[in-house]
C-alpha cells in the first residue's frame, strides 16, 4: 500500500495552522495542545536557530503551545541559549520518573521529553539543524490535526546528504519485516510528530534504534495507514563521523530482530552479543564497542503516569 504523503498544504502558515488547531479537540473534548520537543547535546552552535523560528512564528500565533529542549548533559551553552530563545529547558537527569539511565542515548532523551511535555501532539525536531524554519514543524502538525486516522507523521527531504544508515540498514530491514512501509523516503528522520497517547504506549530503546522502533511498533499495532510522511524540502545539519555508522546500524538491527522475535513469542538467542566488533589499527586486531541495547518501558505502564496525565490536563 502507498504511504500517505503530504507535499504541502494551505495550513502550513502559522495563522492558518493556528485556526485548524483551535477547531481541534481531544477525545475528551479539550482543546488540542502541541508541544515541540528538541533533544539536544552540545548544540550551542545551532540550538537558537531551531528554537527561535518556532517560538516567534508558531508559539506567537497559537499554533504551538510550547517548545521543550531536553538538554542531554551538554558541556557547552546549549541550555542557556535555548532558554534565551524562549524554550523551556529540561535537564535530562532531572526529567521523568527515572533519574540516571545508564548508557542513555537519543531514545532515552525522547522518552523523557514525552514525559516533560504537555502536548496532545508531540513533535520531535533535531537540535543540530544548520538551516531551519518554522514550516518544518507546521507541516508535521497539520496532517495530525486534519486526519484523526493518523498516529504518526515522519519527514522526508528533497535535499539531504545524510541517509547512510538508512540505505545500508533501515531500508533492507524494512523490506524484510515491513514491506508495507517501503514507501517511506526517510524512515530514520529525526523530524516527526505523533499523538501523545500513541507514543506513551511504546517501548523506547535507549539508543539509535528508537526511530526505527517507533515505526515498527505503530505499524504492528495500528497498521501502515496510521503512518504518513511529509515533505520538509531540505535538511542541513551537523553530521557524525563514519565511525558511528556501524554502531547505529547494529543498534537498529538489534531492535528490529528483538521486536520480530518477541512477536513470535521468542527471545534473542543467548549467544547473540551486544558489541560491535571492527578491525583495529594493527593487522588482526579486533576492537569491541558496546552497543546500547537497553530499553525503557511504555510510559503508560508506569504507576506515576496517571498522576502525570492528571497534572497535565489540569494545567
Amino acid at each position: 500500500m502507498a504511504i500517505k504523503t503530504f507535499l504541502g498544504s494551505p495550513t502550513d502558515g502559522p495563522q492558518e495552522l493556528a485556526a485548524v488547531k483551535r477547531a481541534s479537540t481531544t477525545p475528551l473534548g479539550a482543546p488540542a495542545r502541541v508541544s515541540v520537543v528538541i533533544p539536544a547535546r552540545n548544540c550551542s552552535r545551532t540550538i537558537q536557530g531551531v528554537v527561535t523560528p518556532v517560538v516567534e512564528d508558531l508559539v506567537a500565533a497559537g499554533a504551538v503551545d510550547e517548545v521543550v529542549v531536553v538538554d542531554h548533559d551538554s558541556v557547552d551553552d546549549t541550555a542557556s541559549l535555548a532558554a534565551g530563545a524562549g524554550a523551556r529547558v529540561i535537564r535530562f537527569s532531572a526529567a521523568g520518573p527515572i533519574g540516571e539511565i545508564p548508557d542513555s542515548g537519543k531514545g532515552a532523551v525522547m522518552w523523557k521529553g514525552i514525559w516533560a511535555s504537555d502536548g496532545d501532539i508531540v513533535v520531535f525536531v533535531d537540535g543540530d539543524h544548520l538551516r531551519f524554519d518554522s514550516s518544518k514543524v507546521s507541516r508535521l502538525v497539520g496532517p495530525l490535526l486534519r486526519d484523526p486516522a493518523l498516529h504518526h507523521v515522519r519527514a522526508f527531504y528533497d535535499q539531504y546528504e545524510g541517509g547512510r544508515t538508512t540505505e545500508a540498514m533501515a531500508r533492507p530491514v524494512l523490506s524484510l519485516l515491513h514491506p508495507e512501509l517501503a514507501g517511506l523516503r526517510q524512515p530514520l528522520s529525526g523530524e516527526h510528530a505523533s499523538r501523545r497517547v500513541t507514543l506513551a504506549g511504546l517501548v523506547f530503546p535507549v539508543g539509535w534504534g528508537t526511530e526505527f522502533s517507533i515505526l515498527d511498533q505503530i505499524s504492528r499495532r495500528h497498521g501502515a495507514s496510521a503512518i504518513g510522511q511529509v515533505d520538509l524540502q531540505y535538511k542541513q545539519h551537523t553530521k557524525g563521523d563514519w565511525a558511528h555508522i556501524s554502531l547505529q546500524a547494529f543498534e537498529l538491527l538489534y531492535v528490529a530482530l528483538r521486536t520480530e522475535l518477541r512477536s513470535q513469542g521468542r527471545e534473542l538467542p543467548e549467544h547473540w552479543g551486544n558489541v560491535v566488533m571492527t578491525p583495529g589499527e594493527r593487522p588482526g586486531e579486533v576492537v569491541q564497542r558496546a552497543a546500547r541495547t537497553a530499553e525503557l518501558p511504555p510510559l503508560t505502564s508506569l504507576p506515576e503516569w496517571a498522576d502525570r496525565e492528571r497534572e497535565r490536563l489540569r494545567s
